[in-house]
């Protein structure tokens, strides 16, 4: 499974382009946690961290697999990013993930909840993430360490998870295959067209036998044709461009 959380990919910018925020329309951190009565406790690099629920499990070491539910949110309460239906797993201390969960996801046991605060040169730094980040921006993730695996589990995990999305797969198709038959059906038979289908799903109906020869593979075709919806508007005719279609 390919994960592509925006929150979690990480900027190769050089260390040197990091600062704090200091921009007129940022706050630092520290000032923001003391304004809004936040108790946090703080930990390397200007990072902050709350623990709301303290797990019994073990803490991760860099080479560890990490699942994780999170949700990140912006100072003003955007969410920004989350982990969604399945947990999000990163390797620890492989560049997999932002400076901030780095350094702050050891803080957190197996088991554990709370809350991270991301100064920005342990986040997207001034550069920011596309519109979804502002440059400059403390970064808040709700957190919840589930579990910490070897690769032998982590292997064993995505496995399962790869036979868990096929099979959703396959009936995803098998129920869309259902229902597109049923629309085409109607159509066939609101146009009193006598079809046939294929293995594949497809249907035909011909207006006109030819007597040639059947086309195989490896045959330079050259036809005309007209696509249309199920509504009847066209959406695309080699007869409007008065020019037939070729291909091998």
């Amino acid at each position: 499974m390919t994960m592509t959380r925006l929150t979690l990919f990480l900027l190769f910018t050089s260390l040197s382009t990091f600062t704090f925020a200091s921009t007129v329309d940022s706050i630092d951190l520290e000032t923001y946690l003391r304004q809004n009565n936040i108790q946090a406790t703080p930990a390397e690099d200007g990072l902050y961290y709350q623990l709301e629920q303290e797990g019994s499990g073990k803490q991760s070491q860099r080479g560890d697999y990490v699942m994780v539910n999170y949700v990140g949110k912006l100072l003003n309460g955007k969410v920004f990013d989350q982990s969604g239906d399945e947990p999000f797993i990163f390797q620890l201390g492989y560049r997999q993930v932002i400076r901030g969960w780095e350094k702050g996801i050891p803080l957190f046991k197996v088991g554990s909840k709370g809350k991270l605060f991301v100064p920005p040169h342990l986040g997207y730094g001034t550069t920011g993430a596309g519109k979804v980040i502002p440059p400059n921006s403390i970064l808040i993730y709700e957190l919840e360490v589930l579990e910490i695996m070897d690769y032998t589990a982590y292997d064993r995990y995505m496995a399962a998870l790869d036979e868990k999305e096929r099979i959703a797969f396959e009936q995803q198709q098998k129920s869309q295959f259902s229902t597109d038959k049923k629309r085409i059906h109607e159509y066939a038979s609101s146009k009193k067209l006598r079809t046939k289908r294929l293995p594949s799903g497809i249907s035909y109906s011909l207006k006109k036998k030819g007597k040639g020869n059947l086309p195989k593979d490896g045959d330079k075709i050259t036809f005309h044709y007209e696509g249309f919806l199920l509504d009847d508007k066209v959406f695309d005719s080699s007869y409007k461009r008065k020019e037939p279609f070729n291909f091998q």
